[in-house]
């Protein structure tokens, strides 16, 4: 079987999105358990220019469903462009990201690799070759966020580790 680009963009969207939403369950049970409040994780960040916590997982989700979305030509969900203030929020923007990968078939995504991908950024129009797309910007994007967002936790003492970023691995 013929390695996709369904398989490229949808299966590691999903896998790392469902991560995602394991991470943000164990950072809120950390909150609860220190008596920390979720703001001051939310709002943290690993170097003054980075974006916070919050908006590392807002542009997760993003990314995670633009990226195999825009590949089939079809708009995600409709996510609030504002960085969510609770872990329940923030889980929440995720699912909704990670419901509309797992709505995506194959039949839309295959057979796109010299589609061309249109969307804006900073108020320019971008566009690039659907491959060109998911190997050199969504796909990067998408994974820099997630660690990203990972990491802050991470550095924060969430007790979270290399398998809980990784979430369900199809092992043999």
């Amino acid at each position: 079987m013929a390695y996709s680009m369904y398989d490229a963009s949808a299966t590691p969207c999903a896998q790392q999105l469902g991560a995602l939403i394991a991470i943000i369950d164990k950072a809120a049970a950390h909150c609860a358990a220190n008596k920390i409040e979720e703001s001051a994780l939310l709002t943290d960040r690993l170097y003054p220019d980075m974006f916070c916590l919050a908006r590392q997982i807002r542009q997760a989700a993003d990314f995670g469903c633009n990226t195999p979305g825009r590949l089939a030509g079809v708009a995600g969900p409709a996510l609030e462009a504002v960085d969510d203030t609770s872990f329940a929020a923030a889980k929440a923007r995720v699912e909704k990201a990670l419901a509309f990968v797992k709505s995506l078939t194959p039949e839309q995504v295959n057979g796109n690799e010299d589609k061309v991908v249109t969307w804006m950024a900073g108020g320019n129009e971008r566009k690039m070759k659907g491959a060109d797309y998911l190997q050199q910007f969504g796909l990067p994007n998408f994974f820099f966020f997630v660690t990203t967002a990972y990491d802050i936790l991470r550095h924060r003492g969430v007790p979270v580790g290399k398998r809980d970023f990784l979430g369900t691995v199809n092992w043999l």
